[in-house]
């Protein structure tokens, strides 16, 4: 079949929604189908043209075995929700008239382009009388709402509205979780319509290695240090102040580290919040070479998620996965309602504690530093489960079931 993926993040953006478009896009080429990837100059996660490109209004790339249109969009970082709603629409109207030079596709994919771009998506499908598939990541607008960026007013309503619309055009309908799944349902979609199909990973390049590989000898962390290690995007859903605060309640534990690898428009501000309390047990870095992650996420000893407290019902976070390809314990902080909490907690692969409950985050964080063996024992089982449950193979065959209607 033609396929059409639409997706605003592609690498070298080291965005979760991109790496992943990018290896769905190469195994359905594998599997036979031709595939395009549509997206935007990269920018993500700082709103600033990456070093070497120059943009054009559209130009076509070759990936491996499929291919890569680039479009033209408005460029600006996202701290503001109408900043945000800017560069969206931008990137909704370049996609449906660059797409427009493709020529026809069997099937239209929107891979979790928010609010707008989805409709990008079912124009182009309704044009060419192609089937309509929309992956969604994260519900829009609840998880703006959620970060704080806007409240339950008429804007908000305006954009679910929109959102409602394109759910209910999508000929079938992809979501995280069940927590996802009932907030659609909520929206008064038919359930026939939407599948749960999680995240996945490579198994094969994320595995288990020693804590004291050689990234982490380069970075200076002692053999001796504790490591919780928080590696993804530094967001405003993450609620992420919180790792601040934690560091603050184990300022006197010299042995233990919160390690933060990665960039978004929250990390400025954490960076600056550590500084003005002096504090020498949390320590940032950038995203890091992909070729490096698996030491990265290896030089753990335990693996740390955050959400605010209505974030993990609209959004599940990628990073969970990285930590339990690892075969990481991992310890989360969340509502217990979320889908993250529910997974950490049935496999078992590690603790929940109440969100933005610096404390509470401490007080687990402590318990897997003093308990060798429990940290072993749920790295084990998250290994275990996500090579059973996420691996790469499996869940793309899923999506494969879906987008082609097998």
């Amino acid at each position: 079949m033609r396929i059409l993926i639409i997706c605003y993040v592609y690498p070298p953006e080291i965005a979760p929604a991109g790496i992943m478009t990018k290896e769905l896009a190469e195994d359905l080429s594998a599997k036979g189908h031709k595939v395009t990837v549509q997206t935007g100059w990269p920018n993500h996660p700082q709103g600033k043209l990456y070093p070497g490109y120059r943009m054009r209004l559209r130009q076509m790339e070759r990936d491996g075995q499929h291919n890569v249109q680039r479009i033209a969009t408005t460029i600006a970082d996202k701290k503001s929700p109408f900043r945000r709603l800017g560069v969206y629409v931008s990137f909704a109207f370049s996609s449906f008239f660059n797409g427009l030079a493709l020529g026809r596709y069997d099937v239209v994919v929107n891979l979790s382009t928010p609010i707008v771009g989805s409709w990008t998506a079912w124009a182009l499908a309704r044009l060419w009388r192609a089937r309509f598939v929309n992956i969604i990541f994260d519900l829009c607008p609840e998880i703006i709402r959620n970060a704080g960026l806007i409240g339950e007013n008429s804007l908000y309503r305006i954009i679910r509205a929109i959102d409602t619309l394109n759910c209910r055009c999508s000929d079938a309908i992809s979501v995280l979780g069940e927590g996802m799944k009932d907030q659609v349902i909520a929206r008064g979609i038919s359930p026939e319509n939407i599948k749960v199909i999680p995240f996945w990973i490579d198994t094969q390049k994320i595995q288990p290695v020693s804590r004291n590989n050689a990234w982490r000898k380069e970075q200076g962390i002692a053999s001796d240090i504790f490591v919780a290690l928080f590696a993804g995007t530094i967001g405003y859903i993450s609620g992420t102040q919180i790792l601040v605060e934690t560091a603050q309640q184990l300022i006197h534990r010299k042995n233990i580290l919160i390690l933060v690898v990665g960039e978004g428009v929250a990390k400025n501000e954490l960076e600056k919040l550590a500084q003005d309390m002096s504090l020498t047990n949390i320590r940032f870095l950038p995203f890091q070479p992909a070729e490096r992650l698996e030491e990265v996420q290896g030089t753990a000893d335990v693996g740390l998620i955050t959400l605010l407290p209505d974030s993990g019902i609209t959004s599940v976070p990628s990073k969970v996965l990285g930590y339990m390809a690892a075969g990481r314990a991992i310890i989360v902080s969340a509502t217990e309602k979320s889908d993250t909490a529910r997974l950490i907690r049935n496999i078992p692969c590690g603790f929940v504690c109440p969100s933005q409950n610096p404390q509470a985050l401490a007080n687990r964080i402590l318990r897997m530093a003093d308990n060798e063996s429990i940290r072993h024992e749920y790295g084990l089982n998250a290994r275990h489960y996500v090579e059973k449950h996420f691996s790469r193979v499996n869940v793309v065959d899923q999506y494969e079931q879906l987008i082609c209607n097998q």
